[in-house]
């Protein structure tokens, strides 16, 4: 492993040594925080490791982790990594939605952190009474499932039923202050932000909003509120919405932050930019279709859930195609413009 940051390993300075594998998806690295935080809490004092496969996993890393008192470095995988593994006391790996313990030093986590030690038994009992087994659609549901009656959600189900000190959906997500002026650059003003279709690079085709509703949406809005700036953000790839007033896709994650931070309203499907505008206490108009909105959302913005066959996400072979054979996922499809324009355009007469 070559490390970015330090010039020490986290088993080179004494202590509890934690690797951590980093993850390239935005929503997950976000929700990882809440592992890294509640392993903090467990020992105050190890030392953590962030290990990446991916260069997108070291740039969320980086963004989202390298303030923690605990972090100690960034490291890239290689080719001997599994030849790494023992000088760790724990690795772990959060694979979406269950803790997979990579490697344990049983000896040496027993005697220096108890409590830590009983967590990790715990996380293990846990994996091997519900997890160990399932396929990825099916651990989804199960979670699913359990959060509408047990009122977990995404971030309190990685508590894995007690096992890990996580009672809520929060992190803190840090802005760095090198880059108010290039917000500042930009000029934004009086703005909202609505997303890619969750940024999601063409993932979880049932998720989306069609670009024609989006498109509606914005000229609906424009007509009431034209004092009101239209910015798109998201990643490099995605489609632009052409009658935005501004486009601002590929910028750092840094500058992104920013953006999120200081807009009005940001409005988008389930995903990675909601969860970072969320943290960042952005208010948001989220489009539920076939996620879940009891695991996925957020309670404080304000979530629009289809009625038609809503959620039925994991449920199916591929995300890529409607479970009633719609061309078009058909529970984004009722949720109109003129309904997400409605609420829109109420909540941003209240700031006024």
């Amino acid at each position: 492993m070559e490390n970015v940051t330090a010039n020490k390993r986290a088993y080179e300075l004494g202590g509890i040594a934690i690797g951590f594998l980093g993850i390239p998806n935005l929503g997950d690295a976000i929700i990882n925080k809440k592992v890294i935080e509640a392993l903090a809490i467990l020992e105050p004092n190890c030392n953590i490791d962030i290990i990446c496969e991916h260069e997108r996993s070291k740039i969320y890393a980086k963004a989202f982790f390298s303030e923690h008192k605990n972090f100690n470095s960034i490291v890239t995988v290689t080719p001997n990594f599994n030849q790494e593994l023992p000088k760790y006391d724990l690795v772990l790996y959060v694979q979406c939605f269950d803790i997979k313990i990579f490697y344990v030093n049983v000896e040496r986590l027993s005697k220096l952190s108890p409590a830590l030690f009983q967590s990790m038994r715990q996380v293990d009992i846990y994996n091997k009474r519900y997890m160990n087994g399932k396929d990825f659609g099916s651990k989804a549901l199960f979670l699913m499932a359990r959060s509408r009656i047990l009122k977990t959600n995404r971030y309190t189900s990685l508590a894995c039923g007690g096992a890990l000190p996580i009672y809520d959906n929060k992190v803190t997500i840090n802005l760095l202050p090198e880059w108010q002026g290039e917000f500042d650059k930009l000029g934004l003003k009086k703005y909202i932000t609505v997303g890619s279709n969750g940024g999601n690079f063409g993932r979880h085709g049932v998720k989306s909003w069609p670009t024609r509703y989006w498109v509606e949406f914005i000229s609906l809005l424009k007509s009431k509120m034209p004092e009101i700036t239209v910015v798109q953000s998201g990643g490099n790839g995605v489609e632009k919405f052409e009658n935005a007033d501004r486009h601002l896709l590929g910028t750092d994650l840094e500058l992104t932050k920013y953006i999120l931070k200081n807009s009005l309203l940001h409005v988008d499907i389930e995903g990675g930019p909601v969860h970072l505008a969320s943290q960042l206490g952005t208010k948001c108009v989220v489009l539920f279709g076939a996620t879940d909105v009891q695991y996925y959302g957020f309670s404080e913005n304000i979530n629009i859930v289809s009625e038609v066959c809503s959620p039925c996400l994991f449920a199916w072979d591929t995300d890529s195609q409607c479970l009633l054979g719609g061309k078009e996922p058909l529970c984004m499809l009722s949720i109109t413009p003129q309904k997400v324009f409605d609420v829109t355009y109420r909540y941003l007469r209240s700031l006024e």
